[in-house]
């Protein structure tokens, strides 16, 4: 059976880039003997933690093979902003109202984009996805809010 890793969490995240490189490979790229080393750092129950810099080197080969993006960077960032941000409206339907429009928006500007060279236009779409990725991400701020209050009870 599958050990179900919570999203926003380095296992989730280590487990992702495992997926597309390997766990034999991870373990070569972190410098340790056996693949049994990484999976233990992608065990929620398991109190060993990958280093920052092991991290770093996943990162790279992520986007190495194949990968759009720096995996743990993109959580990192995302964590230290969802822990210092306030949602402006607790409400999930609220919230979920304006991820809506927001995204909406952002898809019909990205559509805009690719069919024309204009640089204005490209200017909007990236304003747009930003606004996109704020509203989602105040949605994931009160979920987290939620969780937090739910342990303290």
């Amino acid at each position: 059976m599958t050990k179900e890793r919570e999203p926003l969490t380095y296992e989730r995240t280590l487990t992702e880039i495992a997926a597309q490189i390997g766990w034999d490979r991870c373990a070569a790229i972190c410098g340790v003997t056996s693949d049994r080393t990484v999976r233990y750092w992608s065990d929620p129950d398991c109190e060993k933690e990958i280093r920052l810099i092991d991290a770093e080197r996943l990162d790279r080969a992520f986007i190495e093979h194949g990968g759009g993006y720096a995996p743990f960077h993109r959580l990192h960032g995302l964590r230290i902003d969802l822990a210092n941000r306030e949602a402006p409206n607790p409400c999930l339907i609220t919230v979920a109202g304006d991820a809506a429009k927001e995204t909406g928006e952002a898809i019909a500007a990205l559509i805009a984009a690719a069919s024309s060279g204009d640089p204005r236009v490209r200017r909007q779409a990236q304003q747009e996805l930003h606004e996109a990725i704020q509203s989602l991400t105040d949605g994931l701020s009160i979920l987290d809010q939620q969780e937090a209050e739910d342990t303290r009870k």
